[in-house]
């Protein structure tokens, strides 16, 4: 990649001022993700190989009535052991990749389809696959936060009502009422759950904003980059590829010299908003001290990475020349794992860069990072 200064960038005159004030509060904190380590996720799928056996020895060896026309033993047991091997698969997938939202997806569809067969196959009215659609539900919510948990809440419920429409008039004669009493239980104790859980992890939230945020600029402070960063850097086992930018702003020593250290933090404050505006849910953005900045792009490049650099400094341009205050972004870019494996040795390459860029071309450079010379490749 060629080093390029912010001297060439257009002016864009047309841009519409976007507000900072509560925008810039807004470090994404709730909708980063949450990505659980390699114990948890495989106690997950040993929970599933157990669901898995138990349901092979109900269908095989206690062998309830059978009473249902959608499964015969060979079919349902058929069912189990492509299921089984479902979980395989995706145990192996999750033991070399940590990170993947579409993985975590589709295998609770698969667990609610093998519970939806389940109940499909046995006769009893309140079968046990009901109590897999509340391990489901309370499994992914506890490991992947609530956005997953609503999921699993909606698609439980979803496929839960599919079983009992295929089979209604079935169900319908062998209701009783202490069997519509335990099931109104289960859906109140689910709705607890998930309002319990809401409630909690709202309260977590706000704790962590108030310990992870920059009072001045509301991003995150370094503690909390770091902190938010670390399953990234973690031997590197998650495979995700992640652009990190280091900025700092030309400039902004004379901006305190002449108009005030005031005049100096709403500048900061601006510069963040203005971040904070232009990244997706999933990236952070930080102040690592003073004038400077870190971005992290999760699952970016570098050729995704020079994008945001371009438009993040042509941004600024804009901001500057509205406010008649003289402003540019050096910037130094690199990626992981490429140029580190942790994120300390990843900054300081491209902290070094910036510094470089900013020694040869002057303010306003974008410059890549040297290749490290130990990385998690």
């Amino acid at each position: 990649m060629q080093k390029t200064n912010s001297s060439s960038r257009r002016k864009g005159s047309g841009d519409r001022r976007k507000g900072s004030g509560d925008r810039r509060r807004d470090i994404r904190l709730l909708d980063f993700p949450r990505i659980p380590s390699w114990m948890e996720q495989r106690a997950q799928h040993l929970t599933r190989y157990a669901f898995c056996f138990m349901a092979l020895y109900y269908f095989n060896v206690a062998k309830p009535p059978t009473g249902s026309g959608w499964f015969s033993l060979t079919g349902i047991n058929t069912v189990f052991l492509c299921y089984s091997l479902v979980i395989t698969i995706s145990m192996l997938s999750a033991r070399k990749k940590l990170y993947s939202l579409l993985r975590w997806r589709a295998a609770m569809l698969v667990d609610l389809s093998a519970a939806a067969c389940a109940i499909l196959a046995d006769a009893h009215v309140l079968s046990p696959g009901f109590l897999v659609f509340l391990m489901v539900i309370l499994g992914n919510g506890m490991r992947y936060g609530m956005r997953v948990f609503a999921e699993a809440v909606i698609g439980s419920f979803a496929f839960a009502l599919l079983a009992l429409g295929l089979r209604w008039s079935e169900f319908t004669n062998a209701l009783s009422v202490e069997a519509i009493f335990a099931s109104l239980f289960l859906i109140i104790l689910v709705l607890y759950s998930y309002s319990l859980m809401a409630r909690l992890e709202s309260r977590k939230r706000r704790l962590e904003l108030e310990r992870n945020r920059d009072e001045l600029t509301g991003l995150f402070n370094r503690r909390a980059l770091f902190e938010h960063t670390a399953h990234f850097y973690d031997h590197c086992k998650t495979h995700l590829p992640a652009a990190v930018l280091f900025f700092d702003l030309d400039g902004f020593k004379s901006v305190n010299d002449t108009h005030g250290h005031h005049k100096g933090d709403w500048v900061l404050a601006e510069i963040g908003a203005i971040m904070s505006r232009i990244v997706r849910k999933t990236d952070l953005v930080a102040r690592y001290g003073g004038d400077e900045f870190v971005m992290v792009l999760v699952n970016a490049d570098i050729k995704g990475g020079e994008g945001v650099a371009r438009r993040l400094q042509h941004e600024v341009q804009i901001w500057s020349s509205r406010n008649n205050i003289d402003l540019s972004l050096s910037i130094g870019l690199g990626q992981t794992p490429e140029h580190g494996s942790d994120l300390k040795t990843v900054i300081q390459h491209v902290d070094q860069a910036m510094y470089q860029g900013r020694n040869d071309l002057g303010p306003g450079a974008i410059q890549l990072a040297a290749q490290a010379t130990e990385s998690c490749l």
